[in-house]
């Protein structure tokens, strides 16, 4: 059986433009294209590391067509989406109240639980308040 990381924007983002941990995440992807391991995602990921193009537009680190492609080479890839239903949004509001974090960060946690899979985050805080309730790895120790 293949081992299932569900990602999130951080990691996601790595795959696309040079920051710490970049080095990191071209691992994970080299294992996701060999089939190693399998890759899985809320949809919010989509959106949360498009969010992270557009910025690095704003500040003038790549341009708006190399901010199209990169959105689409993460598109390309055909990361799994994993659907969150109307209990999942219960959890997640659950799980953020009760942890001080934002729903985006519940919606990850959530995904992973349902998704039987393993958070792999590049988010300091995420990685501490997940790993009560799920099993979560941070990206420098992939």
């Amino acid at each position: 059986m293949t081992l299932l990381y569900v990602i999130d924007a951080s990691v996601a983002a790595r795959f696309l433009l040079t920051e710490d941990l970049s080095d990191k995440a071209g691992l994970v992807l080299e294992d996701f294209m060999n089939g190693l391991i399998a890759l899985a995602a809320p949809e919010l990921m989509i959106y949360k590391t498009g969010n992270t193009l557009w910025k690095a537009f704003k500040q003038g680190l790549i341009n708006m067509e190399k901010a199209k492609e990169k959105i689409s080479q993460l598109l390309d890839l055909n990361i799994r989406f994993i659907e969150l239903d109307g209990d999942d949004h219960e959890s997640i509001m659950d799980w953020s109240t009760e942890n001080s974090a934002t729903y985006y960060d519940g919606a990850y946690v959530v995904a992973s639980e349902k998704a039987g899979g393993a958070l792999l985050t590049a988010d300091d805080i995420l990685y501490e308040k997940a790993g009560a309730r799920i099993t979560a790895v941070h990206l420098k120790d992939y």
